[in-house]
């Protein structure tokens, strides 16, 4: 009875040790991985038009080909944007809603740009689903147009743009 105990003993303070040293070794760039892991999954990239689909091998395949292909192009426009959209986000913290919307305004053929492909890019992962998982695709694609028309109406969802 004596020697579980002691044995058990042991094996708490071994886990929490670990736990412990794995909390304090954790970098700030851990979470940005993590993101990057969830992001990098298939399926996981596009979030919510492939949600509840169940890719076969090929599909699967395919749809890494396509993201693989937008990919340094999609990277090249977020890093041209990356430094305006930080000067937006400080002028909208300060309150200074004329120098935001110029910088929105200085980015909108980038943002444009950036927009179609991504449209463009779902247009190709749908292409690349069967028929019955373009049916889901479609309508997983459908809420999402309904959440944001609905967060619109709230005065939410705007995102990138400014009220008049």
């Amino acid at each position: 009875m004596h020697k579980s105990r002691v044995i058990a003993l042991v094996v708490a303070s071994i886990v929490s040790t670990a736990s412990f040293a794995g909390a304090q070794s954790a970098t700030p760039g851990t979470v940005a991985s993590a993101r990057a892991v969830r992001v990098a999954k298939v399926g996981k990239g596009l979030g919510g038009p492939l949600r509840g689909v169940k890719l076969s091998a090929a599909e699967k395949t395919k749809i890494k080909e396509i993201r693989g292909s937008y990919q340094p192009q999609a990277k090249a426009l977020h890093e041209s944007l990356m430094p305006a959209m930080q000067e937006a986000r400080a002028a909208r913290q300060k309150g200074d809603t004329a120098t935001t919307r110029a910088v929105l305004e200085r980015t909108k053929g980038d943002r444009e740009k950036l927009r179609a492909l991504m449209e463009r890019q779902k247009a190709d992962v749908r292409a690349a689903l069967s028929p019955e998982h373009q049916k889901q695709f479609d309508a997983n694609v459908q809420q999402a147009s309904q959440r944001r028309a609905a967060m619109a109406k709230k005065g939410r969802g705007n995102h990138g743009q400014l009220a008049p």
